[in-house]
């Protein structure tokens, strides 16, 4: 019978996950919990609104005047902004989860170490 031996990674594991979950939070602020997020948001209810028939947009309705654009057509462009936003969020979330993944499979602490340089740099 041979003997392993083989190093506990389960606290290297959890402070990678913790890790990892830091590097997502800093690269999902902008896009959820900023102040600026918290604009684009009101935006887009207002050009949700706009687009369905309805009023209430003051905010659209003054940036189309500075603008010298129809509010419909800034309504639009809103929708699109956040569409493109939520596939950033997507893509994020999508590499989050595999990372966390190759962090709960990894065979030894440099494959911990690559999985997190990969979400980092990916």
């Amino acid at each position: 019978m041979k003997i392993r031996l083989t190093k506990n990674l389960e606290p290297l594991r959890a402070s990678a996950l913790a890790r990892l979950d830091e590097m997502a939070g800093e690269q999902l602020h902008p896009l959820t919990s900023s102040p600026i997020a918290a604009l684009r948001a009101r935006k887009l209810a207002e050009a949700k609104r706009v687009l369905g028939g309805e009023g209430g947009a003051p905010l659209l309705t003054a940036e189309a005047v500075a603008k010298g654009l129809p509010v419909a057509e800034l309504a639009s462009s809103v929708v699109a902004k956040a569409a493109a936003d939520a596939a950033a969020l997507t893509a994020i979330e999508t590499r989050r989860q595999a990372t966390q993944a190759a962090i709960r499979s990894a065979p030894h602490p440099a494959a911990i170490e690559a999985a997190l340089e990969e979400f980092l740099n990916g």
